[in-house]
């Protein structure tokens, strides 16, 4: 399970998301740099998806690849380096096999967020900007159902984030345990 957030209010981005990592059957989330928010150059990334990819970006943001100096200010530059990216896999990493890839498709979703935008990355790599929030990953319909909710009626960005994520943690754990909320 994944869920990330990103708000926009009062001149503010927010970009939450959950520290679970699963392998298999296995829950972890005291992991040492566990985030899976990555800080880029010019804005943040959120990842839902293989952590692999995680892995690429930061070794490619370390190696000073030349993408990373994309500036992320309009929905052509996210484009621009989603596309770098998918072409800097199929060259450089094994996460692509040969005859396998359909057009341009990966299987982590992202939100982009720079200090006044926010952007959601599919994986088909279509980007969308989004005026006031955005959420990917599991669950994510009940955190854009929150912030529907409550948008327009707090003020805290921040807190905004934190209850869209709570909004996700809590739908998931009725969903893995519902016998305790029926005693």
């Amino acid at each position: 399970m994944t869920i990330l957030v990103a708000v926009k209010k009062n001149g503010k981005v927010f970009l939450g998301s959950d520290r679970i990592t699963t392998f298999g059957n296995e829950y972890v989330t005291d992991l040492v740099r566990g985030s899976k928010i990555i800080k880029l150059k010019h804005a943040y990334l959120a990842t839902s998806g293989y952590s692999l990819l995680d892995n690429i970006i930061e070794h490619l943001y370390r190696a000073n690849h030349k993408m990373m100096e994309n500036t992320f200010e309009d929905r052509s530059k996210v484009f621009s380096f989603f596309l770098e990216l998918y072409n800097e896999l199929k060259k450089s990493y094994t996460l692509v096999e040969p005859g396998k890839d359909t057009f341009a498709s990966m299987y982590n979703v992202f939100l982009v967020v720079t200090p006044t935008n926010i952007y959601g990355v599919s994986t088909n790599l279509s980007v969308s900007e989004y005026p006031r929030f955005a959420a990917r990953g599991a669950g994510s319909d009940y955190s854009v159902g929150c912030l529907y909710g409550l948008y327009d009626v707090l003020e805290d960005g921040f807190e905004l984030t934190r209850m869209a994520l709570e909004a996700v943690a809590t739908s998931m754990f009725i969903a893995r345990n519902p016998s305790i909320f029926w005693k």
